[in-house]
């Protein structure tokens, strides 16, 4: 009925020493008193009728475990897509990335999606179904490095805008900008993500930018759903619908990290 990692709205009808009970969806869940923001900061306690999100944590358990945890629903968030995506598409044995996650985020000026930074830490940097190259942090070739990119594709839109191109609806907002993650092969297509004020990166959208035209199309997902949608077959992008005309179907779910594109 219910599955790990997924969200859900709640309202609290019990309140214990160890922690609450509530209603989601018609259902008994149970938050442990230590997977409330109360037991960590100045927040109000729980109380009967209150209403929060909340991730499950382990949904094999009666009631099943949740938590109102902002960091856990960030973490559940990243889980969502990437476990079944590693199911498609494993993982290379060697190839998964630690990185200096503070100081990527400091460079390029706001906070990187969970989903994102766990791709990155599977991973690595690499080429998804023979056509999406995921940027990477650090990469030795600044055409696939996360931070170079994301300097040298503002100055490339700004330079196209002030030409006359137009900018995307989405775009119009005061204060928004792009950040890319993903770069198409073959194609000079780019992947952004649109960072808009108020919003966590979990909620960022995903943003395509045609590399030889003036079309975008926006996907409100994640990075990992919008990969893992071209991987499964099932993406509504109209450059992924017929993705066995573009690239070999045995690479369908085949993830090639960089070291080895490198190394050819």
């Amino acid at each position: 009925m219910f599955a790990d990692h997924q969200e859900y709205d709640v309202v609290v009808k019990a309140v214990a020493s160890v922690g609450a009970v509530v209603d989601i969806e018609g259902h008994d869940g149970f938050i442990d008193q230590v997977k409330h923001p109360s037991w960590w900061s100045d927040a109000p306690r729980a109380a009967v009728g209150d209403r929060m999100r909340v991730a499950v944590l382990d949904a094999s358990r009666t009631p099943p475990r949740l938590s109102a945890l902002p960091g856990d629903i960030r973490t559940a968030r990243s889980l969502r897509h990437t476990e079944p995506l590693a199911r498609l598409c494993p993982p290379p044995a060697v190839g998964g990335r630690t990185v200096e996650w503070a100081a990527v985020e400091e460079a390029l000026g706001t906070a990187l999606p969970a989903d994102y930074r766990r791709l990155v830490q599977m991973y690595g940097g690499g080429l998804f179904a023979g056509t999406i190259r995921l940027l990477e942090p650090g990469c030795p070739d600044e055409m696939y490095d996360l931070v170079a990119q994301a300097a040298e594709r503002e100055e490339i839109l700004a330079e196209l805008w002030s030409a006359g191109e137009a900018k995307p609806s989405e775009l119009q907002q005061d204060n928004v900008r792009l950040v890319p993650w993903g770069y198409v092969e073959g194609s000079g297509h780019f992947l952004y993500w649109l960072v808009r004020p108020g919003l966590e990166p979990e909620e960022w959208t995903v943003l395509l930018n045609e590399g030889r035209g003036p079309l975008w199309e926006a996907h409100p997902a994640l990075c990992s759903r919008f990969l893992l949608d071209v991987v499964a077959g099932t993406s509504r992008s109209i450059y992924f619908t017929d993705l066995d005309d573009i690239t070999d179907p045995q690479d369908r779910s085949r993830f090639v990290p960089n070291f080895e594109i490198f190394s050819r």
